[in-house]
């Protein structure tokens, strides 16, 4: 005898619940965008999410699981919104984590000093029949602004627990956990007009058979089919409830008969039982003047604003070089021959692996990794102004003149971003809310100099332009903006036009960075940057030591064979050619951007393995006394020119370059012998521009088609032609 639908339905329903009954207890935290969220459940948890003082910076779930007694417990860190009808793709996935993952409870985070805006989500989160506690955060600010938050008041109104806390310095953390885990209340959902709570009534009856639909999301879904949701209209139709979405629209046909708009009803109710409850649990006194409002006269001036933002970033880079530039040159140059020293001793009875050594690892490698030093600061100073709150005052001034390309302030996050990596600023892309301008921003995005091609910038820039270094690389990325704007204007103009308007920008309050979490971030992107030297440079320059030691033509033996006639050297050499007019038609220069494909450090470890690689049959052995001697004292040197540079870092430098009159690395001495000022700016500007690196169109291919990717790489590779060409030709003249 068959078995009845119904029957199957109640027994799914069973086994689903024993499932959840066993598992580990889940928490959602949700909250707006920049209330501290991230920090909070790092506070708690001890984890290392990403946290940025701007919105948009969790764009997917982050999950982190810690242990509590015997138990293990899961938090979800739910992206920023302000409202649970998804116009956003944070919105989105927050609606649907809230829909899908079944909580056990919810942990609403809150700006004290932004209440009543904050409130609106707290409504639709108590809609949900799931146990929920309110972290009302941020109380520190919020007194220093003149307002003071009665947290009894306001859990007594919402009907759930109200922990005070402050996430950045750990206050209130202690007891939040346990208050979430075992004081979470349901809370007070609120009541809206009559015929609209009768509707919404009726809908839950009819959803109270459905074993499909969350039955803790009951009443939210009733009144988002009210407000007629067309996201939730089609995930319901598509997964077979479409005679719950006709029952919705009759209702919603006869409210609107009967004078009554349920979208406007709902959150109009909303938005006034917010206010209600923030009017009661924070009187309004007589606010004082802030150091944000201060501050932001000058960061926000309509004609001051972006000659403080282009200052500010210039400063970033004259900091990078003033205290990283020593050890640049300690691990380039004293470090890395103590290394080839020490290597030449170990390895003298395996001559092969002594010249892949000496040859092509220490002088490809460790030339990327000399430069660890300038990323390392450079992230420190990039980590102080994302979580200071200036990078947001950044993408509001960029709102103005982006708005001409038909995107809006918050697409200038992504751009920013990728100046650490392009690869996460593509998928932080997915925070606009249209795709053209998804599409946009992602073909425009490699023109950003993200980190990887730092090191070509600086190793240059010692060489040619060592009194002007700074300048260079802070030409090079104003350059790289300049033409990611230009080129949108063009997509805007031909195959990508805008679609709408528009988003509201938030701007948060001045933070002053905790140090060690300006330090952790700082260190796992440098990180970040060092495994890969270890992992795809090393890789390259191993196979570009095995090219560079086949010999072209017959007669010669493997290694035995000079650079330029190996096999990589006849191929770079074929290729060059198409790089004369730009000034650097040498093999050399050639063979290092082909590999830069891959990654746009490997230019660098290239370079280094192409003019070093060639000294590894010089150099001697050395004993393990001498290099700890050597290594000591050149250590010591870099220490004492960092801190006596320091002074100097509001200097302005002279832009004449005299490269006899400053000491360089081997590396760099080589290349201010092979390149002339205008080639060397040239090919500078070359790399900037050309493809991005074989991750970033990976991603680009997995976010927006293989099309998109493959268009990104034809057009940047003629733009970055086309712009060496004309910087070469022009600055001849004048270097």
């Amino acid at each position: 005898m068959p078995v009845s639908p119904r029957t199957d339905a109640a027994a799914c329903a069973a086994t689903v619940a024993r499932l959840r009954a066993q598992r580990e207890p889940r928490a959602l935290v949700v909250g707006n965008p920049n209330t501290g969220k991230s920090t909070l459940i790092n506070a708690v948890a001890g984890t290392r999410l990403k946290v940025g003082n701007w919105s948009g910076v969790t764009v997917e779930k982050r999950e982190a699981r810690l242990q509590r007694g015997e138990q293990m417990i899961h938090l979800l860190d739910l992206p920023g919104a302000y409202s649970l009808s998804p116009h956003t793709p944070e919105e989105l996935i927050t609606r649907t984590a809230l829909l899908d993952e079944a909580p056990d409870v919810l942990l609403n985070v809150v700006d004290a000093g932004n209440l009543e805006r904050n409130l609106y989500l707290t409504l639709q989160l108590l809609e949900f029949r799931v146990p929920l506690t309110l972290a009302l955060n941020l109380v520190d600010e919020a007194r220093n602004k003149g307002l003071e938050v009665n947290a009894v008041l306001l859990g007594r109104e919402l009907g759930v627990p109200v922990v005070e806390t402050v996430g950045s310095k750990g206050i209130g953390t202690a007891n939040l956990l346990g208050t979430t885990l075992t004081g979470a209340q349901v809370g007070h959902p609120l009541r809206y007009p009559a015929p609209i709570e009768a509707a919404a009534t009726d809908l839950e009856r009819r959803m109270q058979p459905l074993q499909t639909l969350p039955p803790h999301a009951h009443r939210y879904l009733a009144l988002a089919l009210l407000e007629g949701d067309p996201s939730l209209r089609g995930r319901l139709s598509a997964t077979g409830h479409a005679e719950l979405v006709d029952a919705a629209d009759a209702h919603r046909a006869a409210l609107e008969l009967g004078g009554h708009d349920p979208l406007i009803e709902i959150a109009e109710a909303r938005y006034a039982r917010a206010g209600e409850i923030a009017r009661l649990a924070s009187p309004r006194s007589e606010l004082k003047l802030t150091l944000t409002e201060k501050l932001d006269k000058l960061a926000l001036h309509p004609w001051l604003g972006i000659p403080i933002f282009l200052a500010l970033v210039l400063l970033v880079f004259r900091l990078t070089f003033t205290v990283a530039a020593p050890f640049v040159d300690l691990i380039g140059g004293p470090l890395q021959e103590v290394a080839s020293g020490w290597a030449a001793g170990l390895l003298g009875w395996a001559p092969l692996l002594k010249d892949i050594v000496v040859g092509a690892i220490i002088p490809g490698v460790g030339t990327v990794l000399s430069f660890l030093p300038t990323l390392l600061v450079l992230y420190l100073a990039m980590s102080f102004l994302e979580d200071s709150g200036y990078m947001a005052r950044a993408a509001f001034l960029a709102d103005r003149s982006m708005r001409g390309l038909g995107l809006d302030g918050r697409a200038f996050i992504p751009l920013i971003l990728g100046f650490g990596c392009n690869v996460p600023a593509v998928y932080a892309t997915r925070t606009l809310e249209r795709r053209s301008d998804r599409v946009l921003v992602s073909m425009i995005l490699p023109f950003m100099s993200c980190s990887a091609r730092l090191p070509v910038y600086v190793i240059f820039s010692a060489a040619l332009f060592p009194r002007a270094g700074a300048w260079v690389v802070w030409s090079m990325y104003v350059l790289g903006m300049a033409v990611a704007f230009a080129f949108a204007w063009v997509l805007r103009k031909t195959s990508l036009p805008a679609e709408g308007s528009g988003v509201l920008l938030e701007l948060p309050p001045y933070r002053f960075p905790a140090w060690k979490v300006m330090w952790t971030h700082a260190a796992r992107r440098t990180a970040s940057f060092a495994k890969r030297a270890r992992t795809t440079v090393l890789a390259t320059v191993a196979a570009v030591w095995v090219l560079l030691s086949v010999p072209a033509v017959g007669g010669q033996a493997f290694g035995q064979v000079a650079p330029a006639q190996s096999l990589f050297g006849r191929v770079s050499e074929a290729i060059s050619p198409v790089f004369a007019p730009l000034g650097f038609g040498n093999w050399q220069a050639t063979g290092a951007l082909v590999p830069g494909f891959i990654a746009k450090e490997v230019v660098v470890g290239t370079l280094g393995q192409i003019y070093l690689g060639e000294q590894a049959a010089q150099v001697r052995p050395l004993g393990a006394l001498d290099g700890l001697k050597q290594t000591t004292l050149a250590t010591w040197d870099a220490v004492k020119t960092s801190v006596s540079a320091l002074p100097t870092l509001v200097a302005l430098p002279s832009f004449g370059a005299d490269s006899s009159a400053e000491q360089k690395t081997p590396l760099a001495a080589a290349l201010a012998a092979a390149f002339t000022p205008a080639s060397g700016l040239a090919y500078l500007v070359f790399v900037l521009l050309y493809t991005p690196c074989v991750a970033t169109i990976g991603a680009m291919q997995a976010e927006h088609g293989r099309r998109v990717a493959w268009l990104t790489v034809a057009y940047e590779l003629g733009i970055a032609w086309v712009a060496g060409l004309i910087v070469y030709q022009v600055a001849r003249w004048f270097m």
